[in-house]
C-alpha cells in the first residue's frame, strides 16, 4: 500500500474522510471489507474515483485491487459517433464527481449534469454492510439527445490485483456449445480479450472511424446467465493454494449489461500479466429518453473459493435478494 493511501487509512475518527483542495476520500469499514473510496480528484493518479484499497478483513492489507489503478471505477461512456471520439474515452473519470456517505457502512459517487461533458446525470452506491458482499445500485439520467446510433453504453472497470490467472468464467454459449465458457484465454501469439453480450442480443452499431475498442462484442462467446466469475489469491503469495478466493459479479438483468476481460499490464519479461487482468462490466442503455431514469443493481461478492457449485448458491441467493427471477442455469 502506497503512502498516501496508508495516511488515508490511518485517519483517525469521525468518517475517516479527507478534504483537500477539493479532494475526497473515505475509510471504508465494513463487515468484510476496509479500504478507502475516492472521487476524482483523490485518486486522479490511479485513474479516478473508486475504490482502493480494498482488503478483505481475513487478508488485511492484501489489497484485491491494484496499489496503481482502482476497482469498481465508472470509467468510460460511449454511443459508437465518429465525432464523439473525444468523449469515448475516460469522460466519468475527468467530470465533475462527488462522494459523500450515506448509511453504515454506504457511500455514494455522483456525476451532476453541470459538469458532465455527456449532459448526463449519475449516481453510484456502494454498500458494503454484508458479509463478503458489496451490493452496488447505479442510476442515470441523459439530459440531452446525444446518442444517434439508438444507444448509449457505459463501462466500468476492476484492475485486478493478484488473480490466479486472467480468465473470467461464465455460463452461457461458445459457437453452438452450451456450458461453462472461460473467456481470456491465450489464442495463438495474443490474448483472447475484449467484450462479451449476453446470447441472441442485436450487436451495438458503430460509424466507420468510431472509437470500436469496447464496442465490438466476441464474436463466438456470449453469456446466458448475468453472472461472471474469476479465481484471486488471497494472501498474494502464488505458492499457496489454500486460500483461493471466488471473486463473483452478478446482475440483476440481462440484455442490457455485458462482461469485459482485458490484459494490458505487463509482467517483468514483457508479457501480459496474467495476475493483473481488468475484470469489468458494461452497461447498455438502448433508445435512450432524456430526463428518463435508468439503472441497473450488481453484487461484487468474495468468499472462499471451495467449489463450482456455490456460484449457483450465489446465483440463487442474489435472485432471492432482489426478488427477480433470471435465467436458469444447468439445474
Amino acid at each position: 500500500m502506497n503512502r498516501l493511501l496508508q495516511f488515508i487509512w490511518l485517519l483517525g475518527g469521525g468518517l475517516g474522510v479527507t478534504t483537500v483542495c477539493g479532494q475526497t476520500a473515505l475509510k471504508i469499514d465494513g463487515k468484510s471489507f476496509g479500504g478507502v473510496i475516492h472521487d476524482n480528484v483523490s485518486n486522479a493518479k490511479r485513474q479516478g474515483s473508486g475504490v482502493t484499497p480494498l482488503f478483505p478483513k481475513a487478508f488485511p492489507g492484501a489489497n484485491l485491487f491494484r496499489d496503481d489503478a482502482v476497482g469498481i471505477n465508472f470509467e468510460h461512456i460511449f454511443n459508437g459517433v465518429k465525432g464523439d471520439n473525444s468523449l469515448a474515452m475516460f469522460t466519468p473519470r475527468k467530470d465533475l464527481c462527488l462522494l459523500k456517505k450515506v448509511g453504515e457502512p454506504q457511500y455514494e459517487l455522483s456525476w451532476p449534469v453541470k459538469g458532465s461533458q455527456w449532459e448526463m446525470e449519475a449516481r453510484m452506491l456502494y454498500d458494503f454492510s454484508k458479509e463478503n458482499r458489496v451490493d452496488l445500485h447505479f442510476e442515470c439520467s441523459p439530459k440531452a439527445d446525444r446518442y444517434p446510433l439508438g444507444y448509449v453504453a457505459m463501462m466500468w472497470a476492476s484492475y485486478m490485483n493478484r488473480a490466479v490467472d486472467r480468465r473470467i468464467h461464465f455460463w452461457g454459449k461458445e459457437g453452438e456449445r452450451t456450458g461453462w465458457v472461460a473467456f481470456g484465454e491465450k489464442k495463438g501469439g495474443g490474448v483472447e480479450m475484449g467484450t462479451v453480450s449476453q446470447a441472441g442480443v442485436a450487436r451495438l452499431p458503430f460509424e466507420e472511424g468510431a472509437q470500436s475498442l469496447n464496442i465490438s462484442e466476441h464474436p463466438e462467446k456470449a453469456f446466458i446467465t448475468p453472472f461472471y466469475y474469476g479465481v484471486i489469491d488471497g494472501d498474494h503469495d502464488l505458492k499457496t493454494t489454500e486460500d483461493r478466493l471466488l471473486f463473483m459479479v452478478l446482475f440483476d438483468q440481462t440484455e442490457s449489461i455485458r462482461f469485459a476481460m482485458w490484459n494490458f499490464f505487463k509482467d517483468q519479461a514483457g508479457n501480459p500479466d496474467t495476475h493483473s487482468p481488468a475484470w469489468d462490466w458494461q452497461y447498455v442503455i438502448r433508445d435512450p429518453k432524456v430526463g428518463q431514469r435508468y439503472g441497473y443493481r450488481a453484487r461484487l461478492v468474495v468468499t472462499p473459493f471451495l467449489k463450482r457449485e456455490q456460484v449457483w448458491e450465489e446465483y440463487e441467493q442474489w435472485q432471492r435478494d432482489i426478488g427477480k427471477v433470471l435465467p436458469k442455469g444447468p439445474k
